[in-house]
């Protein structure tokens, strides 16, 4: 084989190690980009935005229907603005029972009978167990059981506990009365749960007994006409008693539209298809069912009455930064 031969072999296998290796190369980069693009988070566009000072959440109707969003106009009104006044659920030991063991032994049933669960309904009168041979057991009040002290075939001790039993059908509700009202609190009133639009009739029974243990102002109790759910010993509450003074005009803010954030209150406007500016809501005026608001709430507005809350979270998600995390 002459020089020129092997010259050309030697030329053509350096080239095909030469393409061999550019080919791999460029195989590895491909490689490396892939999975740097499986590791890089997933950053979904922003629905958020800011538009001269409000905050701006856009939603396709795909997303709506997802989260349920239900929007209501706001309807011009004249109101008596209310005072909203926080209680609190107390308890009541002439509301309450314990059905005690009279002896000790074994706790049965009665044929055909089940023991009362956590929660359950008892009517008065009615027989619930009996402990050896002892005369059937039964509670002076219907109520609902917040305590399970034994469970039938159990060995019980002379006077333990077995049930225990509150009637919760019309809550009593302390309200601390401040110092600047003065006077004698309104006979009537309504209550209800802080965090909901139920609102209940509700008579003042009275002071009680001791002052609020915080501010040392006098506390009054009211009953309420029925219960709400929640209604609870412990429970936060609100009082809502009319101002005196004229009527006050503007539009009626349901308390479903309204969500809190940084201590205010705030509502979900829909200036054009699918994008829902948040606006804040004077807390000044309360009225039955919502809030009276003026500027920049007005009686074109639609607002959000179902789904607010999806849309603050949607604003929290958008500030959050993707792989930051407290203290980094």
């Amino acid at each position: 084989m002459n020089t020129i031969a092997r010259r050309t072999i030697v030329a053509v296998v350096a080239l095909v190690v030469a393409i061999g290796l550019v080919v791999l190369y460029r195989n590895h980069m491909s490689e490396v980009e892939r999975e740097a693009a499986r590791d890089a988070p997933v950053v979904a566009p922003s629905r958020v935005r800011e538009v001269e000072g409000e905050a701006v959440v856009t939603l396709d109707s795909a997303e709506r229907r997802r989260i349920g969003l239900a929007l209501s106009p706001l309807g011009a009104t004249s109101r008596v603005p209310e005072d909203r006044l926080p209680g609190e659920v107390v308890a009541e030991r002439g509301r309450t029972a314990v059905l005690r063991a009279p002896v000790a032994g074994r706790l049965t049933l009665p044929a055909g009978t089940r023991w009362p669960a956590l929660g359950a309904r008892v009517d008065p009168g009615v027989a619930l167990a009996r402990v050896s041979d002892a005369r059937p057991l039964s509670l002076p009040i219907g109520g609902v059981v917040t305590s399970v002290g034994a469970q039938p075939g159990a060995l019980v001790e002379a006077g333990q506990s077995l049930l225990e039993v509150a009637d919760y059908r019309r809550p009593l509700v302390r309200v601390p009365w401040p110092a600047q009202e003065g006077g004698r609190p309104p006979a009537r009133a309504r209550v209800g749960p802080a965090t909901a639009d139920v609102r209940v009739d509700a008579t003042l029974v009275g002071p009680a007994p001791e002052a609020d243990p915080a501010t040392r102002q006098p506390v009054y109790l009211y009953r309420a006409g029925r219960a709400w759910p929640g209604a609870m010993p412990g429970t936060p509450a609100v009082l809502l008693r009319p101002r005196t003074g004229r009527r006050a005009d503007g539009v009626l803010v349901p308390d479903s539209a309204v969500v809190q954030w940084e201590g205010l209150a705030w509502t979900y406007v829909q200036r054009r298809p699918g994008r829902f500016h948040r606006v804040r809501v004077p807390t000044d005026h309360p009225v039955p069912g919502g809030w009276l608001a003026g500027a920049p709430l007005g009686v074109d507005d639609t607002v959000v009455v179902r789904g607010a809350q999806e849309l603050l979270s949607e604003e929290f998600r958008a500030s959050v930064t993707v792989g930051d995390e407290a203290g980094e």
